[in-house]
């Protein structure tokens, strides 16, 4: 996250004043007395500010559920779903980046002035685009480098395995030389950045009869318009609400003149804030920051040192106790009020 605010440039100037009158013609409607979006005065990029005092409970704005942008709303929706078998993929994001790699790239998309916004997508500042070399020693310790080294993998094969088969063969919208994987990387950071997911509705009870039932699956991304221009804090004074009809961005705690507004991507560690987003909290503002030893980094302090071979076989064979148990990805979490996962810290430590 940017330490200072930037001078808006004239073309940023002219993207947001489009983006404003678009939302005017779609029915987002903004709380103009109260609020309004700028890169002045914002801890980055863009950003929304206090006009004058907010109080709890306050609506700042409303968006129709028609104005979201994912795969059911997109142009290209009807062949997305005609194909959706076809589509698959571990992160079950596909079909949103297939509409978004259209929408981005047709001028006459409905959501061209939201969209250009991003120009091309050089704001975004996630360790998915530093060097190697910058990851291995700027991050070293965090847990982020292997975890980035995964994405880039998965990006890789899912654009090569699923999305290049999907849109050769649907050339009238989709365009191999248009719609690279370069573009893809790029939409793909754009989506862990910008996107929301719907909470899933909480079941009365009595709803749910059989305990063995699985786990409902979450609600897939969508693109938010506005709400994605929000900051995060942790401690923050806005939060987005769900309803059948929209979604409204309502103040949680007075929020006064001058102050900029806030919503919270979640409870997230300083790591998965930099990770997903490309910023932290500076200290002590995080208040759901963490601490996290993964087992293997255990494992492989355990075993410096060693000098027999029979203590060697004794420490792989707890090892091997203890993934079966806590599984490979096992991790010891601490957080600010101590241990957050007990059971795996007593298992490992016994």
């Amino acid at each position: 996250m940017a330490t200072h605010s930037k001078r808006m440039k004239l073309d940023e100037v002219s993207s947001l004043h489009n983006f404003l009158q678009w939302c005017d013609g779609v029915g987002l409607e903004l709380n103009h007395n109260k609020v309004y979006v700028s890169s002045e005065g914002t801890v980055a990029d863009y950003g929304m500010l206090a006009k004058e005092d907010v109080k709890e409970g306050e609506v700042l704005f409303t968006i129709p559920r028609s104005v979201l942008l994912h795969q059911g709303t997109s142009k290209v929706s009807e062949r997305l779903e005609q194909g959706k078998e076809l589509l698959e993929s571990s992160s079950g994001w596909v079909p949103l980046l297939l509409a978004l790699l259209y929408e981005y790239t047709c001028p006459e998309s409905t959501w061209a002035p939201y969209l250009s916004l991003w120009t091309d997508f050089s704001s975004l500042d996630q360790p998915l685009f530093w060097s190697t070399e910058e990851r291995l020693s700027l991050l070293r310790g965090t847990g982020i480098p292997k975890a980035v080294e995964r994405d880039l993998a998965n990006i890789e094969r899912e654009y090569s395995t699923v999305v290049l088969p999907f849109i050769s063969k649907h050339a009238d919208l989709w365009n191999p030389s248009t719609h690279t994987l370069q573009l893809y990387t790029r939409l793909v950071a754009f989506v862990m950045a910008y996107s929301f997911q719907e909470p899933l509705e909480e079941e009365e009870d009595g709803d749910d009869d059989d305990e063995e039932e699985e786990e409902k699956a979450p609600n897939l991304p969508m693109m938010v318009p506005m709400a994605d221009m929000l900051n995060h804090v942790s401690n923050h004074n806005a939060n987005l609400e769900y309803t059948p009809e929209c979604l409204k961005m309502v103040c949680v705690r007075p929020i006064r003149k001058g102050q900029e507004v806030f919503n919270t991507y979640g409870q997230m560690a300083n790591w998965q804030l930099l990770h997903m987003y490309g910023f932290t909290e500076p200290y002590p503002s995080n208040c759901n920051d963490t601490a996290d030893i993964p087992l293997a980094n255990l494992y492989t302090a355990a075993t410096q040192g060693i000098q027999s071979d029979h203590d060697r076989q004794l420490v792989e064979e707890k090892r091997a106790l203890i993934l079966e148990m806590m599984g490979e990805k096992a991790t010891i979490i601490f957080g600010k009020q101590g241990c957050l996962t007990d059971m795996e810290l007593h298992t490992t430590l016994k």
